[in-house]
C-alpha cells in the first residue's frame, strides 16, 4: 500500500521575515530555505507555481544527483535547487517561461513534454512536476518518463505535487499512489496570507506588493491564502516498476 510521511514546514497567516527558527513558536515554522540563499528572489507567488517547501523537500535528496522539472514556469523551485545540485535541467513549453530560465541559468527543453521522442527524453535521477491536469497529465507523464528510463537502462526517483486545496489534485492522489506503490509527504507550508486583502510585501526581503488576492474573504481557485498542506508523492521508477506499466 501507498506510505504517507509527515514534514511539517509552516503555517500561519503573516509570516515575520524577522523571526529565527530559535525564536519561533512550536506552531509556527519559518520561511523555506530558499529565502536564505545570497540573491534568491521568487518571481511567482503560490498557487501560480509549487510552494517553496518543495525545495526544501526535494534539496537533500539531490546530493550528487542531476535533477529535471516538468512545468518549471519562471523556475523558483529549480532556482532554489541549484544550491543543492548544479545537474539541472527543465521541460516548459511557453516560451517565454524558456527566455526567464536561460537569462537565470537553467538549462530547458522548450517544448511540449508529451512530444518529445522517447530517445531525447531529459535524463535525471529525480523528476519533478506539479502540472495544471492532475487527471490527464500525471499518469501519462509518469510512463512517459518511465519508459525513456527504461529505454536508457536508468532508474529514477519521480516525485509528483498535489495541492490539499484543489479538488482535481486530491481525487486523483490516492489511486495513483496504490497504483504505482507511491511513497506520499505532506508538507505544511505558510508563504503568508491574510483575511482580506493582498500581501504587501508579497515576499520576504520584498516591497513588491502581491500580483493577485488569495486570501479568506476572496480566495484564488479555492486558496484561502498562500498556505496550506502540500503533497508529494515518489515513485521509484525501476527495474521493479516495469511490470506495473503492463498491468
Amino acid at each position: 500500500p501507498p506510505k504517507c510521511n509527515m514534514l511539517a514546514a509552516s503555517l500561519s497567516l503573516v509570516p515575520s521575515a524577522a523571526s529565527s527558527d530559535a525564536e519561533r513558536p512550536s506552531w509556527k515554522a519559518g520561511h523555506s530555505v530558499c529565502h536564505s540563499f545570497e540573491g534568491f528572489q521568487p518571481t511567482d507567488l503560490f498557487p501560480i507555481r509549487s510552494p517553496l517547501i518543495v525545495a526544501d523537500f526535494l534539496g537533500p535528496q539531490l546530493a550528487g544527483r542531476s535533477f529535471c522539472e516538468i512545468g518549471t514556469r519562471n523556475g523558483d523551485v529549480i532556482s532554489c535547487l541549484s544550491h543543492f545540485t548544479k545537474q539541472l535541467a527543465s521541460v516548459e513549453m511557453d516560451v517565454s517561461y524558456c527566455k526567464k530560465l536561460r537569462s537565470r541559468g537553467i538549462s530547458v527543453a522548450c517544448e511540449d513534454v508529451e512530444k518529445i521522442p522517447t530517445k531525447d527524453f531529459p535524463m535525471a535521477d529525480v523528476y519533478y512536476w506539479w502540472p495544471s491536469d492532475a487527471g490527464g497529465q500525471n499518469e501519462l507523464w509518469l510512463l512517459l518518463v518511465a519508459r525513456a528510463l527504461r529505454q536508457s537502462g536508468r532508474a529514477a526517483s519521480v516525485c509528483i505535487g498535489s495541492d490539499s486545496h484543489w479538488e482535481p489534485d486530491m481525487k486523483y492522489l490516492p489511486n495513483l499512489a496504490k497504483r504505482y506503490n507511491g511513497t506520499v509527504t505532506r508538507l505544511f507550508f505558510d508563504e503568508g496570507g491574510n483575511v482580506e486583502g493582498r500581501l504587501n510585501p508579497r515576499a520576504p526581503n520584498s516591497n513588491a506588493p502581491a500580483e493577485f488576492e488569495a486570501s479568506l474573504a476572496n480566495p484564488f481557485y479555492d486558496r484561502p491564502g498562500h498556505w496550506g498542506v502540500f503533497f508529494v508523492t515518489c515513485f521509484a521508477v525501476g527495474p521493479a516498476f516495469w511490470p506495473l506499466m503492463e498491468a
